[in-house]
């Protein structure tokens, strides 16, 4: 076997998987993963640890994946998860906010629709004639 010929088509997988990650579109892994010797190898379809450091074949592609990890987070911004963090929590609040003012307005018909049924039943009352107040009697 001739090692010369046969790393740089056993790295091409590794490669590639590297440039996807770098991309932004990986397969494997979950988008927006840090780039590192793990998470290229998972996302090349290989176990974890399948690259070694000690191997002197992936020398190179170690030193490309600790270049494209130094960009990366050159690229992210220090707070950039803690606002999408904020940006997720005030989406949630604001559908929260919308239920609890359907809510709300529900409420508010229940109880128009309420007081018209009341009104509307005194007003009956009042017209037939048989109808005693229940006011106490004043005593002299």
């Amino acid at each position: 076997m001739s090692d010369k010929n046969e790393a740089p088509v056993t790295l091409m997988v590794y490669y590639e998987a590297l440039n996807r990650l770098v991309a932004g579109k990986p397969i494997s892994v979950s988008k927006g993963t840090k780039i590192s010797v793990t998470s290229v190898a998972v996302e090349a379809g290989r176990s974890p640890g399948s690259i070694k450091k000690q191997r002197s074949v992936f020398a190179p592609l170690i030193q490309e994946i600790h270049i494209r990890a130094k960009e990366q987070q050159e690229r992210s911004k220090p707070g950039a998860s803690q606002v999408q963090q904020a940006k997720e929590k005030a989406s949630k609040a604001r559908e929260e906010a919308s239920g609890f003012k359907a809510k709300y307005e529900a409420a508010l018909a229940r109880e128009l629709m309420l007081l018209i049924a009341w009104d509307e039943l005194t007003q009956e009352l009042r017209k037939v004639a048989k109808v005693v107040s229940i006011k106490p009697p004043s005593r002299p």
